[in-house]
């Protein structure tokens, strides 16, 4: 038995005193402080700098920007004059040619927005809200024939004479508020 080791008799008795050292807890917590101190004095000052760029020089700041909710590749404007007799909704057959110039400037992507809107003035006899409605669809149906109904998302829309370019004939110095709006959005 002489062979065996001999147990250490410190080991399990306690000395009284905590373990660690008050120093070196005295010392992290006054690190931790120090750092809470510079990162609020940091982000303090980091804010006023960006306040004071944003009064003195607003060109600097990012602005966002909502032009994605209206944005339009490609526009066409067409008079109703051209397309449609006076109070009619089906397209004149010497128009076809200028709506098929239309559909060949169409993309080729499929899934695009193919928005249709149809406006009209108060001088027009009858419903201008349903005329102008009408005169859009037949707008679409032909373009939807030529192009395909599936290739795109078609919507059509009248507005009637709720959305004049003029206030009145006199004032419109060529624009007509009796057109056709085509909007192809992504």
């Amino acid at each position: 038995m002489s062979n065996l080791p001999t147990p250490d008799k410190s080991i399990g008795k306690s000395s009284g005193k905590p373990s660690g050292d008050f120093n070196q807890v005295g010392s992290f917590a006054a690190k931790l402080i120090v750092r809470s101190l510079v990162l609020g004095v940091s982000a303090i000052a980091g804010t006023s700098i960006g306040l004071v760029i944003a009064l003195t020089r607003p060109d600097l700041v990012w602005q966002p920007s909502f032009n994605f909710l209206n944005y339009k590749k490609q526009q066409f404007t067409l008079s109703s004059d051209a397309l449609f007799d006076v109070d009619k909704s089906s397209i004149r057959p010497e128009s076809f040619r200028l709506l098929d110039e239309v559909a060949a400037q169409l993309p080729l992507a499929t899934g695009k927005r193919v928005r249709i809107n149809g406006h009209m003035d108060l001088s027009s006899a009858g419903d201008e809200l349903t005329l102008s409605y009408l005169r859009a669809t037949a707008v679409k149906d032909y373009l939807a024939r030529l192009r395909g109904e599936q290739n795109y998302y078609w919507m059509v829309v009248g507005y009637g004479a709720s959305r004049p370019l003029a206030s009145s004939a006199a004032d419109s110095n060529g624009k007509s508020n009796r057109r056709i709006e085509i909007f192809v959005d992504d």
